[in-house]
């Protein structure tokens, strides 16, 4: 029993020297200069290869008209809105046709149409039900949210990282032009993703709460987390993904939602070992920009090794 619990040992001690340990990467020091021309932002960070450094200017065109980061989520705010938009329907409506009552009840809208005229009364109830939609639909526009089925299949409310990241890629040509000179080959797409990724996971973590239950309150969106250096894994997917597209805008990826995490996919031919998904036919290799752990292009953490091989994840199209 003795020689057996000594050979489970050692087998145990294999098994821990030969799995591969990813060091953390580490941001050296990070500082912006602002001068007439812009921002300029400078890096210098500890990688696996040893030092490197990144420098780029943004001009403060560029800068102001990357999206900024909208409030969090308020499902208040969001009732007002609606209820102010159907209030100021209901003032169109003739009291002598039909009465309109609207009243917050629980976190909902009461509304009760009531009159003499049957045909009058459902085409109010209709009109009203399809404002209330439109209105709904303009506030998630108008502060950058969308409708959202997590991997539960539970529908929320989350930040319109697509978006975001659609409007940042026109203004961040400074970032991808710095980068592809730091390449050996600038137009090898899978050199860009990894030394984007290696820069990107050495900014400082901002830690992401439930993406339902913090409604969005710790997102950073590209131009925050750019001028505050810091931010959590849906913050640098999609910066990631806007300089992705920046890039080349014909290579099409998704972000790849767990539970409490955020990743990207990328639609290019995988290697054997590439940790991917495959969907419609399409293989996206999986890549992890939040750090600190130093992952290349096809490269994942255990956690999201797990999430993904257990079909734990949903996805978003860019």
């Amino acid at each position: 029993m003795r020689y057996m619990f000594k050979i489970l040992i050692n087998i145990a001690l294999i098994v821990m020297f030969i799995t591969p340990f990813k060091a953390d990467s580490q941001q050296e020091y990070f500082f912006k200069n602002s001068s007439t021309l812009g921002i300029e932002f400078n890096y210098q960070w500890q990688s696996e290869d040893g030092i490197r450094k990144l420098k780029f200017l943004l001009t403060h065109t560029d800068i102001d008209k990357l999206p900024t980061s909208a409030p969090a989520y308020n499902t208040l705010l969001a009732q007002n809105y609606i209820h102010r938009n159907l209030l100021e329907y209901a003032k169109t409506i003739d009291p002598k046709i039909a009465n309109i009552s609207i009243k917050r009840s629980a976190g909902s809208l009461n509304m009760q149409v009531s009159g003499k005229y049957p045909e009058q009364i459902d085409k109010i109830t209709a009109t009203l039900g399809k404002k209330h939609e439109e209105a709904e639909a303009e506030y998630l526009t108008k502060n950058y949210y969308v409708p959202f089925k997590n991997e539960m299949g539970r529908l929320t409310i989350k930040q319109d990282h697509r978006r975001y990241a659609e409007e940042s890629s026109n203004h961040l040509s400074g970032v991808v032009l710095a980068i592809k000179e730091q390449l050996n080959n600038p137009n090898n797409a899978r050199e860009f993703i990894d030394f984007t990724l290696n820069w990107l996971q050495t900014i400082p973590y901002d830690t992401l709460e439930n993406r339902i239950s913090s409604n969005g309150s710790g997102f950073a969106a590209p131009q925050q987390l750019l001028l505050n250096n810091r931010g959590d894994c849906d913050s640098k997917s999609t910066l990631f993904l806007a300089l992705l597209k920046s890039y080349n805008p014909t290579l099409s990826a998704k972000m790849v939602f767990l539970r409490n995490h955020a990743l990207v996919g990328v639609n290019m031919n995988p290697n054997e070992t590439d940790a991917q998904i495959v969907q419609n036919n399409l293989s996206y290799i999986l890549a992890e920009p939040t750090g600190a752990a130093q992952y290349k292009l096809g490269e994942i953490a255990p956690s999201s090794q797990i999430a993904i091989r257990n079909q734990q994840f949903t996805t978003e199209l860019f």
